[in-house]
């Protein structure tokens, strides 16, 4: 009975310890839940709304199939439509009871909305490739895999090129969770099960050991003739041979009970575990995943124009496509990404340096570090931000960068570009993932209106302590005043031949006027104006001879009848609050020569 009764623990803790794998193993069902989906027709956009991408948990798999040339990019959904304005897409929704994902055409109604892009041109359709408005882009040949994990607001494009049908096959899948809450109590049960067979056996086996073999009746007992004592020693010797089992059955009792305990412990310790068996095993000590929920009310926060790891890449473009323009003076690839002051800054260089290659050129955009990220808060159009970049070389001084996006299918430009001065103290802003706000230019909570700081530090650098705007600015440190202020100016005109009179003049230049809000309600404002010198002959026969920059630039070398010199000022200013009584304070600044005319 106690073999029969081992036998059948044997089998049983088998059963249960094989149930209990195979459910983790052959039994499971499959590890992702994956789907599909056809886009028809000659839509160019295919769009993967976020709330489809998180209808499961998990990261989203996302397989693209169905041309040549594959393009995938993902972004804020309010970016996404913006971008797409009136272009018809493909629409992928996810259908929870077929479990499967379907594609509808999708036709916007003509004439995009306000901070929308235009509509394309049908025939060539706009090209996705390369936009500032993506968080991430791929490309690639005929199958395009990509893993992400985006969360509810961002939804994925998907194209060709922008003109040709976008890929037809979509696939999409997630990761499942499958809970085998019976695999690990399968698993131990049968591991104490087969112990509890293993004990039956060589109880069994013990038992047979004393009851084998038949046993003879014997007669009365008789008595025993009395014996001579024996010594100790000799007495633990006769004994002891009768204490250690001997012979085949002892060592294959031994062999039996290893092997047993071998199974045990390759069955309890092989890698068929659970999630249900390691709690089991671990007890109370494991720890649970848990989240915290207030009842606090959650405000809606405007999101920030670029995030950091996009303003990374924007400025890693800049600096290449910059690079590349300087070293081939190609103004129609500087256009790209530059405008305003900073390109007619470095469009007035390639000329000169065509004529006259002594010249220096314009300092460098360096794509690292980035020392300051403060972009527009606001989620429409145009968009602005500021970087302050470079730094790593101590004779350099950083450069601060004013970069500004009119639409959504335009790229940031930078309409900004200047050093930043050494001794002057940087306010205190916002940190790039909260962003500023960009004041109204005629905002009076400043000691100075954004739209009248120039013009005022302008009378400044034309009359110095004669500017009743004097006293508003910082005079130190303040190195524009050192190179072209007013006791600049009265030298030059002291210097300058007396058959001939010099003017200086000043008016707004063609820079934006942009105030970004600091931590301590004042503003950081960058605006720009330009100073013209004019230079007449006042008597017969006399001219103005031209040198330096002026003549590479103007291509003149002497004027009878005068010369207009135009240069470019870009400018940075801390502008503290109405209710402070500090002053304006110069923060960075670049000048050049930009244009030069004949009279």
């Amino acid at each position: 009975m106690r073999f029969l009764s081992a036998i059948v623990a044997f089998v049983v803790a088998a059963a249960m310890i094989a149930f209990g794998i195979a459910q983790r193993t052959v039994l499971a069902p499959p590890d992702r839940l994956t789907t599909s989906a056809v886009a028809e027709g000659d839509a160019a956009f295919t769009v993967i709304d976020g709330s489809v991408l998180n209808s499961n948990a998990g990261q989203q798999r996302l397989v693209v199939n169905g041309a040549e040339q594959i393009f995938v990019a993902y972004g804020r959904t309010t970016d996404v439509m913006a971008w797409l304005g009136s272009e018809s897409y493909n629409a992928v929704s996810f259908d929870p009871k077929a479990a499967d994902l379907v594609a509808e055409r999708v036709d916007p109604p003509a004439g995009a909305a306000a901070g929308d892009a235009p509509a394309g041109d049908s025939a060539t359709g706009p090209s996705p490739l390369g936009s500032d408005l993506w968080l991430e882009e791929r490309q690639s040949a005929g199958t395009l895999a990509w893993t992400v994990n985006v969360p509810d607001d961002v939804s994925v494009l998907i194209a060709s090129d922008g003109t040709l049908p976008a890929p037809s096959e979509v696939r999409l899948s997630w990761p499942l969770s499958h809970s085998t809450p019976w695999a690990g109590p399968l698993i131990i049960g049968g591991g104490v099960l087969l112990l509890v067979g293993l004990f039956l056996y060589i109880w069994g086996l013990v038992h047979m050991r004393k009851t084998r073999g038949p046993r003879r009746k014997s007669g009365p007992k008789q008595r025993k003739l009395p014996q001579a004592p024996r010594p100790r020693a000799q007495r633990a010797a006769v004994l002891e041979p009768a204490t250690t089992a001997k012979g085949r059955r002892s060592s294959r009792r031994s062999m039996i009970a290893a092997g047993g305990l071998t199974l045990v412990s390759g069955l309890l310790l092989s890698g068929c575990s659970s999630p249900e068996l390691d709690t089991l095993l671990q007890g109370d000590e494991a720890p649970v995943p848990t989240s915290t929920v207030t009842g606090a009310p959650v405000e809606e926060v405007v999101p920030v124009a670029v995030t950091e790891g996009q303003l990374a890449r924007i400025i890693g473009r800049v600096s290449t496509t910059v690079a590349k323009a300087d070293k081939d003076s190609d103004t129609d690839l500087l256009k790209t990404r530059m405008t305003g002051p900073a390109y007619q800054e470095r469009k007035a260089n390639y000329k000169i340096r065509g004529k006259n290659d002594k010249f220096d050129p314009v300092d460098p955009i360096p794509a690292t570090p980035i020392k300051l990220d403060l972009p527009e808060a606001t989620d429409t159009w145009p968009r602005t931000v500021m970087a302050v970049v470079g730094g790593d070389d101590p004779q350099v001084a950083p450069l601060a960068l004013v970069l500004v996006q009119d639409t959504p299918r335009d790229n940031y430009l930078v309409n900004y570009s200047m050093k930043l001065q050494a001794n002057a103290p940087f306010p205190a802003v916002a940190p790039p993932e909260i962003g500023a706000a960009v004041l109204q230019n005629d905002v009076k909570l400043l000691s100075v209106q954004p739209d009248q700081v120039g013009a005022e530090y302008a009378d400044i650098l034309l009359k110095g302590k004669d500017s009743k705007f004097f006293d508003v600015f910082e005079a130190e440190p303040d190195g524009l005043r050192s190179q072209v202020g007013a006791e600049y100016k009265a030298k030059k005109k002291k210097d300058f031949p007396e058959t001939a009179s010099l003017k200086f003049g000043n008016d707004t230049g063609s820079g934006p006027i942009l105030a970004f809000a600091s931590n301590d309600s004042g503003a950081i404002v960058v605006t720009s104006i330009i100073e013209q010198e004019t230079a007449k002959p006042t008597a017969d026969g006399a001219t103005v001879n031209l040198e330096g920059q002026a003549e590479a630039l103007s291509g003149i070398k002497s004027t009878e009848t005068g010369v207009r010199s135009t240069y470019g000022f870009q400018l940075m200013f801390y502008v503290p609050p109405s209710i402070d009584e500090g002053k304006v304070l110069l923060l960075g600044y670049a000048q050049a020569l930009i244009g030069v005319k004949e009279l």
